[in-house]
């Protein structure tokens, strides 16, 4: 996850500051990038309360017992950050440490005696508790950047689309193929051509795939029937669903699609071959960015999360995706029709 400063300004204003309390210490990740230069905007950006970033360069918090040592040992090493602060009665402070790696210890809750130059509170004893800024910082489930609705929604539109286009270039030279999935999905609909037209005709009618919706209610699309597929679906029967979707794309590859981490604890626990398999994957994926623009559309019923859960699960369903839009992009391209 990049970070910038006014990013970290940002999760620190979402963050309730505990009664009574005066100061609190974050760690992040700084994985690329300058993190002097980082903290520099920081000390220069607009806050409502005091921000110090520290820039970590000992081997300080690896042990829980020596927690108190190792704070005086950073206070003393950053004495001039906090020593020229102009603090006003009841301002508080925010010490953010920035690593290059992640914390050792992944939360530290200790008391502490502060040193007499500290501008809050000096020489009295606190209560030290140093979090993980990214997942103590809580945002709107899909009102943040980080949920990339706009690029899953895309990544989706061209999933479906390079299905039904390979469905389409199957059933020219055998339409038997895709008879199984789609009486499956809509039962008495016609010919495997008339329905192929009415999913392409849906498709044509988006006029942006980053802001593509599709329900579980619309006959006329593929992946809306899917959709509605998996929600009255076991994982088991699930299994005939995308073995359906294997005959239907006469998918015989040999390639392993690595599946979201959702689509792990649905996995059937029937034997199934490596194409079913990736079937099963692309369907939970599939599932869970709708039920993500489902979440994005009523934001506002939902809990907040940690910022870097949602970073990762959007992470993890972008990236699914375009492995997924490759696998079948290949079917499409090889053109080769299985028995």
């Amino acid at each position: 996850m990049e970070l910038d400063a006014k990013a970290i300004a940002g999760y620190l204003n979402g963050i309730e500051w505990d009664e009574k309390t005066f100061l609190r210490l974050f760690w992040v990740k700084i994985a690329h990038g300058s993190r002097d230069a980082l903290a520099h905007e920081l000390r220069n950006i607009g806050s409502d309360d005091v921000i110090v970033p520290v820039v970590l360069r000992e081997t300080l918090f690896l042990s829980a017992n020596a927690v108190m040592a190792d704070f005086s040992r950073l206070l003393d090493s950053n004495r001039q950050s906090f020593e020229g602060l102009q603090i006003e009665c009841n301002r508080k402070i925010t010490v953010i440490i920035l690593l290059k790696e992640n914390f050792n210890l992944s939360q530290i809750s200790s008391p502490v005696t502060l040193p007499r130059w500290f501008p809050v509170l000096g020489g009295t004893e606190t209560y030290l508790h140093i979090s993980d800024l990214m997942w103590s910082a809580e945002l709107d489930l899909l009102n943040c950047n980080d949920a990339q609705v706009g690029v899953l929604a895309s990544s989706l539109y061209e999933l479906e689309s390079t299905i039904v286009e390979r469905i389409r270039q199957v059933s020219v030279v055998d339409h038997r193929k895709a008879r199984p999935l789609i009486d499956t999905l809509c039962d008495g609909a016609g010919s495997t051509s008339d329905v192929l037209d009415r999913f392409e005709a849906t498709l044509r009618g988006v006029p942006d795939p980053r802001g593509y919706r599709p329900n579980s209610q619309n006959k006329n699309s593929l992946i809306s029937l899917l959709f509605s597929t998996v929600m009255k679906s076991s994982p088991e029967l699930l299994s005939k669903a995308a073995t359906n979707l294997c005959k239907a794309t006469s998918d015989s590859s040999t390639d392993i699609l690595r599946p979201t981490l959702f689509a792990i604890m649905l996995r059937p626990s029937n034997k199934v071959d490596v194409t079913v398999r990736n079937w099963h994957s692309i369907l939970l994926a599939a599932y869970q960015v709708y039920q993500l623009m489902n979440a994005a559309a009523h934001a506002g019923e939902y809990p907040k999360y940690p910022a870097t859960l949602i970073h990762a699960n959007s992470r993890d369903l972008v990236q699914f995706l375009h492995a997924a839009n490759q696998y079948v992009g290949i079917l499409f391209a090889e053109g080769e029709i299985g028995s």
